[in-house]
């Protein structure tokens, strides 16, 4: 006999006994109070982005429309608008934009080029990283330079908000 399908993830729209499961079990097993399911991982991204932003706001202090998020080169987190304007990628900008503003890109592996990227932005909320890049092939950081990500992010009082799916 076989099992009948069970789909977690529907639209808002419609009303859901498995989402409910789904996520009481998720955030038992993580420790977590809440969850955001997601399609995509570009999906999940920009969520991210507008939750960065949110903070930088309410917690932070930073002016209405202003906030900025610093990006790594070489990163990949999609194909949408927002994520090609947020990378140095040709063929996923050129030609595409104009793109959403607030972001700026910083060297990859590069520790002092974020922090002259963070003193120069000091309304930055968020540093986005991908704690393995792999668009271009498979990118390890240098070791320590999470580490050093975070102690920066925490130095400028900023989010360090890590993309790995």
């Amino acid at each position: 006999m076989q099992q009948a399908s069970r789909v977690s993830l529907t639209s808002r729209a419609f009303h859901n006994t498995e989402l409910g499961k789904f996520a009481d079990y998720l955030t038992d097993l993580i420790g977590y109070d809440k969850l955001i399911p997601m399609n995509s991982g570009v999906e999940a991204d920009e969520t991210a982005c507008k939750m960065a932003r949110r903070w930088g706001y309410r917690v932070k202090g930073i002016p209405d429309d202003q906030a900025m998020i610093l990006f790594p080169t070489g990163n990949f987190w999609g194909r949408s608008i927002t994520a090609s304007g947020a990378c140095d990628d040709p063929s996923r900008y050129h030609q595409f934009g104009p793109f959403t503003a607030g972001f700026d890109l910083f060297q990859y592996n590069d520790l002092e080029a974020l922090d002259a990227k963070l003193t120069e932005f000091p309304n930055t909320c968020a540093v986005f990283v991908e704690p393995i890049q792999g668009e271009g092939g498979v990118i390890i950081p240098h070791e320590g330079y999470l580490q050093g990500v975070k102690a920066l992010c925490e130095k400028h009082n900023v989010l360090m908000c890590a993309d790995e799916i």
